[in-house]
């Protein structure tokens, strides 16, 4: 019931969706129209979650049957939303009535490859094969599967009470056995159900044993088995237990198999007892359990980490994995909880789990998180792995300027510490030449400035580095490049660079030279005055002289004075000559009054 309940409440959230942008029904949408709004969404607004289910929705209501149709939009919508299982299981729905049952096992296999973890997508896929599958091991091995991935999960409930309803109705008791004492080993929301569900199986044994004969011989077996000799029981100890247990010729259950088996259910039960009052806070917390396109609040967020610190400390590896997992559902979208899963289980000597984590990070949930993209280039260097690096900085795209900068700067650090120099130059040079093709020239200056500076520590050559400007200068000219080259010399060169400088200068500003033209009279009267200011900082004072001279006769109103005078208005004038009347009138009478 509360499967239902949780599962329709996912899907009626996810498909909240706005009024605006809805695409219109039609009659009847021709495969290449559907293709078009398909490869319209994929294009312009991937991730507009209620542009998706709206589109989704029109092809279930205008196309029914049209399995093409419904398979080219679930395709696409689910590739870039896989954690939505309700979407899963509505397009399993649709294969079911439309398809071969392959195709639809094929389908809960594609989605079992990106939500493994998914408790409801394994319930989902368990119940097809109870109503498809006629060989009841292949039921079975299906359940064990599932279990082998969220059996550990706190809700994997929803799998087990159809696991165990499926062995009833198989009669197949070792295995409800093996199943019962299997649910105690971990803390869920229904280990007290199943712990007094455990009791009864074991009363109804002991009530047979009271039956038979020789007890005081089969009491003394009892009395030399305790908790003690469980302690470290692992599955090769429950199996030969259950064997002792029901194995028997008679077909009724020792004595001191019963207990033992006791024994071992209620040593998992004391123990998972003991951490579900542990982790009942962080349960209570959770709020959404599964993915959602909306933002989890902070709460939730610092919950989960608070719960993966507690389940860190308790030494469970294989525990701490499946909640990493479990948390990766609610929070697929935030890099926070990837990174600490991949240094998490990396420390631990999982690389090979932390490196799967990775790669469905990258092309499923944060793909176009380019600061992610940064995080696992760094990963994969640390760990040695260059050619994965380098393919990472290869499919990044220019989203944004800072972004594209930094993704340069970082490559060509990295070839650097590999000690590819000439290789690292190159980056640079091509980041230059996309930025000329897709017209983004505003980024041109830092470009050329940063590969200077990288010029300068990788060769150690200050000329190397203006040369860098020179030949930005002269393919492109552009006032803030030949600014970059002046401040980098201003920090970085001395007095001997002043006479390569001002030549470079002369010919920007100069009028009638090749470069020059590209600029403004202001434009070469601000280069100037900042070559002034490198001239008076590092040259003597005939250096500084030769410059001003030059600067003076190109911009000769720099020594022109300044003229403040401003014409009077007539109403102004009209008021002076009124107000000296005035004054003159009142001198007279002052001297008539004498």
């Amino acid at each position: 019931m509360r499967d239902t309940m949780v599962e329709d409440k996912a899907i009626q959230e996810n498909d909240e969706v706005p009024e605006n942008g809805a695409p219109e029904p039609h009659e009847s949408n021709p495969v290449d129209s559907v293709k078009e709004k398909v490869q319209t969404l994929l294009e312009n607004t991937p991730t507009d979650f209620g542009a998706w289910a709206l589109l989704l929705s029109e092809i279930e209501k205008t196309s029914p049957d049209d399995i093409q149709k419904i398979c080219l939009v679930y395709d696409a919508f689910l590739s870039e939303f896989p954690l939505c299982y309700g979407y899963w299981k509505k397009y399993a729905s649709h294969k079911a009535r439309l398809c071969t049952l392959y195709e639809v096992e094929e389908l809960y296999e594609r989605a079992l490859r990106v939500a493994t973890y998914s408790v409801d997508l394994w319930v989902s896929y368990c119940s097809f094969a109870l109503l498809s599958y006629e060989d009841p091991v292949d039921i079975r091995r299906l359940y064990e599967r599932g279990l082998s991935f969220v059996g550990k999960d706190y809700l994997c409930h929803l799998l087990w009470d159809k696991y165990i309803e499926f062995e009833y109705s198989q009669k197949q008791w070792s295995r409800l056995a093996h199943i019962y004492i299997n649910t105690l080993r971990y803390p869920i929301k229904k280990l007290h159900s199943y712990y007094e569900s455990f009791k009864k199986l074991v009363a109804t044994w002991e009530e047979e044993i009271e039956c038979q004969k020789d007890t005081e011989m089969s009491s003394e077996i009892v009395s030399n088995c305790g908790t003690e000799n469980v302690k470290d029981c692992g599955y090769a100890e429950i199996s030969n237990a259950i064997r002792d247990l029901l194995n028997q010729q008679d077909g009724l259950p020792r004595p001191n198999a019963v207990k033992k088996y006791l024994d071992i259910g209620e040593l998992f039960y004391q123990r998972s007892n003991q951490l579900d009052r542990k982790i009942s806070y962080f349960e209570a917390q959770i709020r959404r359990p599964y993915f959602h396109v909306k933002p989890l609040d902070d709460r939730q967020l610092q919950n989960w980490h608070q719960y993966l610190d507690f389940v860190e400390m308790q030494g469970d590896f294989d525990w701490a994995v499946k909640l990493y997992e479990r948390c990766l559902i609610p929070c697929a979208n935030y890099s926070e909880f990837w990174i600490r899963y991949v240094e998490f289980v990396d420390a631990k000597g999982g690389r090979e789990i932390a490196q799967y984590a990775l790669d469905r990070a990258l092309t499923v949930f944060l793909k176009r998180v380019p600061a992610f993209h940064l995080y696992c280039t760094m990963f994969k260097e640390q760990i040695g792995d260059v050619c994965g690096a380098r393919a990472l900085f290869h499919r990044s795209i220019m989203d944004s300027d800072p972004e594209f900068i930094e993704n340069v700067n970082r490559e060509a650090n990295m070839e650097k510490r590999m000690g590819n120099i000439d290789a690292a130059c190159m980056i640079y040079e091509k980041a230059i030449e996309m930025a000329k093709e897709k017209h983004i020239l505003q980024i041109l200056p830092v470009l050329y400035t940063n590969f200077a500076q990288f010029t300068m520590l990788a060769r150690g050559s200050i000329d190397a580095a203006r040369e860098v400007f020179v030949k930005g200068i002269q393919q492109m000219p552009n006032k803030s490049i030949i600014e970059g080259l002046i401040r980098f010399i201003t920090i970085h060169g001395r007095a001997e660079q002043i006479p390569k400088l001002d030549t470079i200068v002369a010919n920007a500003i100069v009028p009638e030279s090749d470069v020059s033209k590209a600029f403004s009279s202001q434009d070469c009267e601000d280069i100037s005055k900042l070559f002034l200011e490198f001239v008076d900082l590092h040259g003597t004072i005939h250096d500084i002289r030769m410059a001003w001279s030059r600067h003076r006769k190109l911009f000769p109103h720099i020594m022109r004075p300044s003229f403040n005078y401003t014409v009077p208005e007539k109403n102004t004038l009209d008021k002076s000559k009124e107000g000296r009347n005035q004054m003159l009138v009142f001198s007279i009478s002052s001297c008539l009054w004498r």
